[in-house]
Order: structure tokens, then C-alpha cells, then sequence
């Protein structure tokens, strides 16, 4: 490895690091941050009057050894020692003190930069998000946040300590010569070298491991999830998990303390300099003593400022490592931060007709997930008019799940347009376009937390009215079953928190379907297998709300049963991301197509 070297590049990343962490914790909380400085500076500072008074207690002692008038002699020596001890009660004080500002503002930066990720993140759209290489780059933002937010924060509140004392302690040096001064800055350069280089290969460290500390997460997370135990026992799996967690601990712990030792030996190495420039200046004022230059005092002063110096320039030079250190995740940070979604959600636009006459229309949509990836939709064309019902159906995997992304413009097509009212959905406000939809995905959200806001999520601004909440659920069948818990509709749906029950995949799937009613100004619903978890006798009777609530609306639902199907005003049969057939079930029976063989399959197995 090539080795590296000290340059203005390397300095511009520590400049860069800094700053971006000094404006990240100033938006976390200024003030917090400014007290913090202040304080730590403060401390720094206060050691050099302690070190002067203790020159001034040990001259005044030799002075006066063997002078039997020690009364006056005794009375300052007093006060000078508890001036002293005043002092390092409130350096003592100051410690405490900035330890607890320290380790506050560490949790309080830690939980900012959790909520920020969480807003940013909810503010992308589903292009960026589903990207690979920005799922790889937010992966590793998503796992550093809690363990870097300390490793931010600490070297940041310790710099201003660190540089008041270097400064005041180099001030001091100065008085005895300029040149010691610049000494005690040369001979720390090569721990500042060596722990540099170290960094350099702890990245590559961390980078070989990546792969394996992403097993140990997937591996954690099976062993430790409590929906996994009833699996893990009837198969035993947990003896099996744990010995691939040893392997991994062990490979990763291998090479850290290989690396570890290489690096303490090196760090060793890098304190000859500083223990030899200390002898050489420590003889100097011994001599300097003899010679009755400088007083004893001054001679412990002087020594003392001299270790000072070097220390508070090693605590600043490795504070500055340890931001440089996080230099890749900060980077990562920021680049995440800066993010704009491909799709702005912008207020401007063409508002949305609010009584919800408009039609659908899609024009030869040609539509791929990357480029370098087969078409999903191809060439795709049909027209959903006002009020109209519309049943999605077709194979796994055929496109039925991109349309309904693409009508709720999660997605813009690479080819052709989907027009609302003839007019293009890119020249609608996204915003207002979406608060005219109620979408229950196929993969929907299970909120652990009440049964109220599970259901009152749909509308958050009417999630308090339990009148309103109540009613969706009567209309889905779920009613009966919240009131039949402990705390009714405060109960939570989660095992995790006291109280709580674990609903089936059926009554979640209630639960959304209420989710999504509960959205009473939405003027399209659109339900991506809606009760494939439902019985049949609550299927039939949830699909009779929905004819009857989208009266005058648009309903565009994908389902695998053909009896849900049926409902349909029109049935549009996808097959490898076209649509292939179009009409009401018994005209696209009588085609004897595609819908026909899907029908007749499924009728089978109810025979």
C-alpha cells in the first residue's frame, strides 16, 4: 500500500467534514451546540492558571526555605493553594458539567439525524428509493447513523479544549523560545502520519467486511424477531444461525486485532520524537535552572506547558482524525441530504376537478424500472371514464402493480403519456393529484399503534373523529372485532406494547381496506388485491361497499378471484406488460381468450 502522504487534498476533507458536522449540529439544536464550545474552551484555558499558580507556590517555598518568620510565607502559600484548589474544583465542576452537555448533545444529534433521515427520506420519490445503488449508499447511511453520530460529536465539542489549551500552552512555550514552539509542532507530525495512514486502512478493513457485517445483520434480525420463533423451533434453525454468527465474529475479529496490533506498534514507533524533544528541553532548563536563569517554578511552568502542548496538539490532531474517520459516511450524508426527488412535488399545476369528473387514459405507455432492464409496460393503451369500474387481472409479474404506480405518478413513463382529462399527469400538482387517491397496495403499512390510527391514517387531519373511524369499520366487518379488545379502538396492534394483539393477515388486510374507505375525499380507489386474505363470505360483502362507496367514482381493482372480477364494469386481461383482452366476463368468455383459460383453471378447483 502506497504510503499516504500529507497533503492540502487531505486537509480540504477534514475542512469539508468539519464544517458539514459544525452546520448539521448547529441545526440540531445552536444554542446547545454554542454552550458546549464555550465550555470545553473554558476548561481548556483554565489549566494554565493552574499551572502558573503552582510555579508561584513552588518558588515562594524554595524562597523560603529555612526562614523561621514562616507565618507570612505560610498565609500566601495558603492562599495560593487554595486559589489552586478552587480552580481545579471548577475545572472538576466544568468536566462534569460539559460530560453531561457532551453526552446530550451526542443523543439529542443522534435522534436529529434519525428524524432528518426519516423526512428525507419520506420526501424522495419511489424512483430514487428503489434504486439499487441508492438502496447500497442509504444501507450503510442507515447502519453508521447511531454508532457515527458519537463518533461526530465527541471530536467536535473536544476541539475547542484541544486548541485554546495548545494555544495558550505555545503562548507560554514562546516566553522561553519561538523555536520550541514550532518543535513541539514537528515531532508530533508522525503520530499524526501514522494514525492517518491507519485510518486509510481501517476503510479498507470495513469495506473487505461489508459483505459479512450485512450477514450479521440478516442473521440478528431471524434469530432475534419474534414472529420468527414458532419457524426457528419447528426447525431448529437458531443452533445453525448462531454457528454462522461465531464464523463471522471470528473472521471479523481476526483481522481487527491483526490491523490493531500493527497499528499500536506503529503508534509507539511515532512517540520516540516527542520523548526525545521532551529529555532535550527538560536538560535544557535544568541547565537553565543551574544557571540561575530560571527559578525552579518556572522550570516546572515551563515543563508543564511544554506536556500540555503536546498532549492538547495529539487530543486535536486525533480529534481531527476521528472526524476524518467519518469522512466516507459524512460525504454519504450529505449526498443523501442534498437528494432530489425525479418527480417534484411541487403545489403548482393543474388542480384537480374536486368533483371528481375526470376520466383516465393511458397512450401507448412504454415503461422499465432501469434501463438496462426488459419493458414492463409495453406500449400499453385504454381509457377508464368517469365513475367507471375497472377489474386489473392477469398472471404474477404481467404489470399490474406498475400501472397502478403509474397512475399515482410514483413513476413517469420513458414513452407515451397518462392523461387525466386529456390533459398530461405531469402538468398536474402531485400533491393534489394524490390527495384524489386512496391506494391500498398490495404490500401495505401494519401500524403497531392503535387500532384508531391504523384505520384514521387514511385522512391524518380526521384521525381523531372515532365517530367517523367507527363507521369505516363497521362497513369492512372490522368493528366488532376491535370492540371486542381490552381497550377497543386505543388498543394497539402489536404484541410489543402492553395490551397489544397480533391481528391475522386477514383482519389487517381489513384494516387497510378501512385505511383506505376512511379517505372519504379521494375520488379514485384503487385496491391492489384487497382480500386475498379475506374469506369469501367478508369478500363479497366488502366489495358491495366499495360498488356502493365509489358511486360516481372511479374503482380500478387488481384481484386473482374471479369472482371478485366479475363485479367489474370492465375487465382489462394483462399479459407480459400489454393488455390482451378488454370487456365485461361474459363477453371475454365468449372470446374463449386468455380470461377464459384463467377462469376456467380456477373454476376447477372449486369443483
Amino acid at each position: 500500500m502506497q504510503k499516504p502522504k500529507i497533503t492540502f487534498d487531505r486537509f480540504g476533507q477534514i475542512f469539508f467534514v468539519f464544517r458539514e458536522i459544525v452546520k448539521l449540529a448547529a441545526r440540531a439544536d445552536t444554542k446547545f451546540l454554542v454552550l458546549v464550545l464555550i465550555l470545553n474552551a473554558v476548561w481548556g484555558f483554565l489549566a494554565f492558571p493552574g499551572f502558573y499558580l503552582e510555579k508561584l507556590v513552588l518558588d515562594n517555598l524554595v524562597n523560603n526555605i529555612g526562614n523561621v518568620n514562616f507565618r507570612p510565607v505560610l498565609n500566601v502559600v495558603g492562599f495560593l493553594i487554595a486559589l489552586r484548589l478552587a480552580l481545579e474544583f471548577l475545572r472538576n465542576l466544568l468536566s462534569r458539567l460539559t460530560g453531561l452537555l457532551n453526552r446530550n448533545m451526542s443523543r439529542s444529534f443522534s435522534m436529529y439525524l434519525e428524524a432528518l433521515i426519516g423526512q428525507k427520506l419520506s420526501e424522495l420519490d419511489l424512483a430514487t428509493i428503489e434504486d439499487p445503488d441508492f438502496k447500497n449508499r442509504f444501507e450503510k447511511i442507515e447502519n453508521e447513523s447511531g454508532r457515527r453520530a458519537w463518533g461526530l460529536m465527541m471530536p467536535l465539542s473536544d476541539i475547542p479544549n484541544y486548541l485554546v489549551g495548545f494555544i495558550s500552552a505555545v503562548f507560554v512555550i514562546a516566553l522561553l523560545h519561538p523555536l520550541i514552539a514550532l518543535g513541539v509542532i514537528l515531532v508530533s507530525l508522525p503520530q499524526f502520519i501514522a494514525d492517518s495512514k491507519f485510518i486509510k486502512m481501517d476503510y479498507d478493513l470495513h469495506t473487505k467486511h461489508s459483505l459479512l457485517y450485512r450477514f450479521w445483520g440478516w442473521l440478528s434480525y431471524y434469530l432475534a424477531r419474534n414472529r420468527n420463533f414458532m419457524e426457528l423451533k419447528i426447525l431448529n434453525l437458531a443452533p445453525y444461525l448462531v454457528k454462522r454468527l461465531k464464523e463471522i465474529r471470528e473472521k471479523i475479529l481476526s483481522d481487527e486485532i491483526a490491523l490493531q496490533k500493527k497499528r499500536e506498534i506503529s503508534h509507539i514507533g511515532s512517540l520516540f520524537p516527542m520523548s526525545i524533544f521532551e529529555f532535550l528541553i527538560s536538560l535544557w532548563l535544568v541547565f537553565l535552572v543551574i544557571v540561575k536563569r530560571v527559578t525552579l517554578g518556572s522550570f516546572e511552568f515551563y515543563l508543564r506547558s511544554l506536556r500540555s502542548a503536546q498532549s492538547n496538539l495529539v487530543g486535536l490532531i486525533n480529534a481531527l482524525l476521528q472526524i476524518y474517520e467519518n469522512y466516507i459516511y459524512v460525504v454519504d450524508l450529505v449526498w443523501f441530504l442534498s437528494l432530489t426527488p425525479k418527480i417534484k412535488e411541487e403545489n403548482r399545476g393543474i388542480k384537480v376537478l374536486k368533483n371528481g369528473n375526470y376520466s383516465i387514459e393511458f397512450k401507448n405507455v412504454w415503461f422499465r424500472y432501469r434501463m438496462d432492464k426488459p419493458w414492463i409496460i409495453n406500449g400499453v393503451s385504454f381509457k377508464v371514464a368517469p365513475g367507471e369500474k375497472i377489474a386489473l387481472v392477469g398472471e404474477n409479474g404481467v404489470g399490474k402493480s406498475t400501472l397502478i404506480k403509474l397512475i399515482a405518478r410514483f413513476y413517469d413513463p420513458q414513452k407515451g403519456d397518462v392523461l387525466i382529462n386529456s390533459k398530461n399527469l405531469k402538468d398536474y400538482s402531485v400533491r393534489g393529484w394524490r390527495r384524489n387517491l386512496a391506494v391500498l397496495f398490495q404490500k401495505f403499512e401494519t401500524y403497531p399503534f392503535t387500532a384508531r390510527e391504523s384505520i384514521g391514517y387514511g385522512d391524518i387531519k380526521n384521525v381523531e373523529k372515532l365517530k367517523a373511524i367507527r363507521r369505516v369499520a363497521q362497513e369492512t366487518g372490522m368493528d366488532k372485532f376491535i370492540e371486542s379488545l381490552e381497550l377497543q379502538y386505543e388498543n394497539p396492534l402489536t404484541p410489543e406494547f402492553e395490551k397489544g394483539i397480533d391481528p391475522s393477515i386477514g383482519q389487517w388486510q381489513r384494516i387497510g381496506i378501512s385505511r383506505m374507505l376512511f379517505r372519504t375525499r379521494a375520488k379514485i380507489l384503487i385496491m391492489d388485491e384487497p382480500t386475498s386474505n379475506v374469506d369469501p363470505k367478508a369478500e363479497e360483502a366488502i366489495f358491495k361497499t366499495l360498488l356502493k362507496k365509489t358511486k360516481g367514482n372511479i374503482l380500478i381493482f387488481v384481484s386473482q378471484r374471479f369472482s371478485t372480477v366479475r363485479n367489474a364494469d370492465r375487465i382489462l386481461v394483462m399479459d407480459k406488460g400489454r393488455i390482451v383482452e378488454s370487456g365485461t366476463h361474459e363477453e371475454l368468455m365468449k372470446l374463449g381468450g386468455l380470461y377464459h383459460e384463467l377462469f376456467t383453471i380456477q373454476a376447477k378447483g372449486y369443483r
